[in-house]
């Protein structure tokens, strides 16, 4: 389906944040168009506007909105088409903790092929501050138009989450920084279309940062609240009546209760991002990496205890079962991805060659291939 009309806002990447990115859009009368390179996910999308995730409330705006939202995965479909272009592509860790901007830089050389004159590109990925000049630098010498007078670049940080990504995108506020004044006016005006309030930041390495900065203050405080949790453990007092007593009727504190560590594609991962920056311009940042370390201890050590009750039990074939797969249960969602459970499965099946699993989550519909 080509619907012709003058302003389309084009959404590269149509995961778990992209797809509904383009539904809310959608949802506020604006034409869009979304892009993907899985071929297979836009043949689903152009037959059914359904997405193969969960995800409240997703489902019901593509159907609903279907007459304003096309899909494609032609570059060049796409950049004639559209006069705003979100990137929202994955930017994973190596195994080293490197980050690997690889399919970001692959979307930026497509795009810089089809650039045209009063564009405007606002990036979404997970990347630290310089990022963002660097993708404008390299539209630069692709297209041969002058960013920030002839096309329009800015960084917008995603601050949603899983479960209520559809609600949030039209509420929470969002950070904005352009690489000029002309592209921070132009993104905004972009984005204010979701809803919610715009937060003016002076650079794109501002709103680069703040995404880095706003999950790590969640790491830190769940590795606080573990490590609090260990101590009460330790002097046989109640952790959860402790967090919450200081919590209660005094705004200053706001503790996490005591529990796994904190799983899932962002907070698993910015925090080793920001540490990475920090380690490449020399800044030993002791903090953010104790952190990143307590967080995954928290959730080994509940490996640990099964293991060695396993043990101390002298069971030759365990049944283990895994209940809850996803990386939160509220709000809810499928999403697998660095999940405390895949946690203790490998630590356990590491460990004990001939323990059996048994698995359940209500929306999880598949764990074989984690």
């Amino acid at each position: 389906m080509n619907i012709k009309h003058k302003a389309k806002i084009g959404i590269i990447g149509l995961g778990r944040i992209g797809l509904p990115l383009l539904a809310v859009f959608a949802k506020k009368k604006n034409y869009v168009v979304g892009l993907d390179i899985n071929q297979e996910k836009i043949k689903n999308l152009k037959k059914t506007f359904q997405a193969d995730f969960y995800e409240p409330q997703l489902n019901n705006i593509l159907e609903c909105c279907k007459n304003r939202i096309e899909f494609t995965s032609d570059y060049n479909y796409l950049m004639k088409e559209c006069d705003s272009i979100i990137v929202i592509v994955g930017t994973p860790l190596l195994n080293n903790s490197t980050p690997n901007f690889n399919d970001l830089e692959k979307v930026v050389d497509l795009i810089g092929s089809h650039l045209r004159r009063d564009q405007t590109i606002i990036l979404k990925s997970s990347v630290f501050p310089g990022v963002t000049r660097e993708v404008a630098k390299k539209l630069e010498k692709k297209s041969g138009l002058r960013a920030g007078d002839d096309f329009y670049v800015a960084f917008c940080p995603e601050r949603v989450i899983e479960g209520k990504v559809v609600e949030e995108l039209s509420s929470l506020p969002k950070i904005i920084g352009g690489i000029n004044q002309k592209s921070l006016n132009k993104a905004g005006a972009i984005i204010k279309k979701l809803g919610g309030k715009i937060v003016k930041a002076s650079s794109p390495e501002v709103a680069e940062i703040c995404k880095l900065v706003d999950n790590t203050y969640r790491v830190a405080n769940i590795s606080f609240a573990n490590e609090v949790g260990l101590i009460c453990e330790k002097i046989g007092i109640d952790s959860y009546e402790v967090v919450s007593a200081v919590n209660k009727f005094y705004d200053r504190t706001d503790l996490f209760l005591p529990a796994l560590g904190a799983g899932g594609p962002c907070l698993s991962k910015d925090p080793q991002i920001l540490s990475y920056f920090a380690k490449n311009s020399n800044i030993n940042s002791k903090i953010i990496d104790a952190c990143i370390k307590g967080n995954k201890e928290s959730t080994i050590r509940v490996a640990r205890i099964a293991f060695n009750f396993l043990k101390k039990k002298i069971i030759k074939n365990p049944n283990v079962s895994l209940i809850g797969l996803a990386y939160k249960g509220r709000p809810e969602t499928d999403d697998i991805r660095s999940s405390p459970a895949i946690d203790i499965f490998d630590f356990l099946g590491k460990k004990m060659k001939n323990i059996n699993f048994q698995y359940y989550d209500p929306l999880v519909r598949d764990f074989s291939n984690k």
